[in-house]
């Protein structure tokens, strides 16, 4: 978005969700309509692990129907080799709809792939409620020793998306905290910027920010009973809440907000801390939910800080570096982190303070010692 200063306009960009969403009980029995309306006969599932033992079970409508279908076991990371390899698979067996279910890393890899093979349709069905990759056109790039490479705007999206209820409440607890935690930075990340008067009038940063701001007050409000509400697999209307604003709402933040709303001190802390292995017993979410402490500590929001500490405490979040294994970070290597989180290409340079190398670096000793 930018800001066209003699007359206050703004130029909006709006990177959509999917072309069709639809969150219920008994939603993946009627995808053989669905793959029907779109014209479909021949279809490559890619799929994880131990999901698809229970995802395949919601799938038995269209092994019924008059399909050719292919399967493919995705594993490891979503780096530029495996996005490649897709692509190819989807070329050479000439499939006309990709289907995607799985987690984050498969929803990013489908995504990727799809555009690349020709723009080839693709519907995605997550199986767990862990974040908003499901519904964004963005890839997140890892390299193969599971650090980050680097985040891919897509111009393409989803024909369908597609959320069983029933499939992400059997997902494990920690992806579902990840995912809250991961989503609670919409808000934290945005509100900055999107509180300047210079972007007051713009209707599309306004929805931008309520959908932010509806993020944190669920997950804050809401986001202790729908955890509980998934260890009983207990679908209860705070688990459809909560589910739904990780996977489609906060999706929706980035979506309206483009660069002013999609990432800024929070999600570059979580890249940065990828370098060291110690990091990856933490899903992507669990070292958000660390950034944003940080990001709150460069803007001195201590009360705040202390609150979301409480919270996290409950959940299992991180709020440190000792939390995380790596207490025995260096200063150079703790300045590593805080360069490699204020680069001057980064969207961290839209918040309306400075953001460099010793301000992350300082942020980050002080709320050690908090």
């Amino acid at each position: 978005m930018q800001n066209m200063q003699n007359n206050h306009f703004f130029s909006s960009t709006v990177r959509v969700g999917p072309q069709q969403y639809i969150c219920e009980e008994g939603v993946l029995e009627s995808l053989p309509d669905h793959l029907r309306q779109l014209d479909s006969s021949n279809i490559l599932i890619i799929h994880g692990k131990e999901s698809w033992k229970k995802a395949r079970n919601y799938l038995k409508n269209i092994y019924r129907s008059n399909f050719s279908i292919h399967e493919f076991l995705f594993s490891g990371e979503c780096t530029e080799t495996s996005i490649d390899q897709l692509k190819e698979l989807i070329m050479e067996s000439g499939v006309d709809t990709v289907i995607g279910v799985g987690g984050g890393k498969i929803m990013d890899a489908v995504k990727y792939a799809a555009y690349l093979a020709d723009r080839r349709p693709f519907i995605l069905i997550p199986t767990l409620a862990s974040n908003c990759a499901p519904w964004t056109p963005v890839s997140v790039l890892y390299h193969a020793d599971g650090s980050f490479d680097r985040l891919d705007v897509l111009p393409a999206q989803a024909s369908l998306l597609l959320v069983e209820p029933r499939l992400i409440i059997d997902a494990p607890r920690e992806y579902f905290i990840a995912g809250m935690a991961d989503t609670l930075a919409k808000w934290y990340e945005s509100e900055e910027i999107l509180a300047q008067s210079v972007f007051k009038e713009s209707p599309i940063l306004t929805m931008a920010r309520a959908a932010a701001k509806l993020c944190q007050t669920t997950i804050l409000e809401k986001g202790q009973q729908a955890l509980a509400d998934l260890e009983q697999g207990r679908l209860s209307e705070e688990f459809r809440s909560v589910s739904e604003v990780i996977i489609s709402i906060s999706g929706m933040v980035g979506g309206l907000g483009d660069d002013l709303a999609r990432t800024t001190i929070a999600h570059e802390i979580h890249d940065a801390v990828t370098i060291y292995p110690e990091s990856h017993q933490f899903l992507h979410g669990h070292k958000v939910g660390y950034g944003i402490l940080v990001q709150l500590a460069v803007e001195n929001k201590w009360n705040e800080i202390t609150k979301l500490q409480s919270f996290y405490r409950s959940l299992g979040i991180p709020t440190s570096l000792f939390d995380m294994g790596l207490s025995h970070l260096t200063e150079s290597e703790i300045d590593f982190i805080a360069i490699q989180a204020s680069k001057p290409e980064l969207p961290v340079h839209h918040l309306p303070y400075p953001v460099n190398t010793a301000i992350i670096a300082s942020a980050i000793h002080k709320l050690e010692a908090f």
